[in-house]
């Protein structure tokens, strides 16, 4: 079931545009532009990843999918593309990169992304990803949000999975030297969840997993609770740009 849908960045673009019909400089064009592009992409991976989410999982009563979740804690944010939680708090953090051209992963983990005629360097997405599962799973804690069991907080076991395009090209390392199996195209995320499921059926997961299963009603009430704590932000595109008030 869906609790909350991705938020729409509409306002955020036509601001953009309208800024870039206003007097610039050649340094403040190019910046706007680079945003506007940024945004778009964004939106547009994140709206390919939450297609193949929804396809399977928005009438489900076992999953709850949250889009678009931004957290705040202890002065650190994180930005969420979507989550996916079951009846066992297997909590899915999956993180969408439009990467509709070629991508290369080097032995040592680091990513490159091909721009034209070459390779550049770009953030790591599953560091990026870790950083997330690590303030959510404090934030969890901070709020109380899990279901208890005996009084204790249900310990929720957390999956990180980078959703490409399935147009992707990708040049990975041999495992051995970097293991890259959490980066997968979007379309093929629930055949990969279903064999993570299979990982786990053995009897002292299955009977440790009995103790931690929730009802429908109990996840989705605590989805609901961890959405409303999404704080979206208001991006001052003026003062970000150096540009004057109207």
């Amino acid at each position: 079931m869906i609790i909350k849908k991705m938020d729409s960045k509409q306002e955020e673009l036509a601001e953009l545009t309208a800024l870039l019909k206003g007097r610039l400089t050649s340094d403040q064009r190019f910046l706007i532009e680079r945003e506007l592009e940024a945004i778009r992409t964004g939106v547009s991976g994140e709206k390919d990843s939450a297609y193949y989410i929804d396809f399977y999982f928005r009438n489900s009563k076992k999953w709850a999918v949250i889009h678009d979740l931004r957290l705040e804690h202890a002065d650190k944010v994180a930005q969420i593309d979507h989550l996916l939680i079951n009846r066992l708090f297997d909590i899915y953090v999956l993180e969408s990169k439009n990467f509709s051209y070629k991508l290369k992963i080097t032995p040592e983990g680091e990513f490159q992304a091909y721009y034209g005629k070459e390779y550049i360097g770009i953030p790591s997405p599953i560091e990026q990803n870790k950083r997330h599962i690590f303030l959510l799973d404090l934030f969890l804690k901070h709020h109380d949000i899990l279901p208890k069991r005996m009084g204790i907080s249900i310990r929720p076991r957390f999956k990180s999975f980078i959703l490409l395009s399935p147009k992707s090209i990708i040049t990975r390392p041999p495992e051995k030297k970097f293991d890259t199996s959490c980066v997968i195209k979007a379309d093929t995320l629930r055949t990969r969840i279903e064999q993570e499921v299979d990982k786990k059926k053995n009897p002292l997961a299955d009977f440790a997993a009995i103790s931690k299963f929730s009802s429908s009603a109990a996840l989705m009430q605590t989805a609901k609770t961890l959405a409303r704590f999404h704080k979206p932000i208001k991006m001052d595109f003026r003062a970000r740009f150096g540009l004057s008030m109207p």
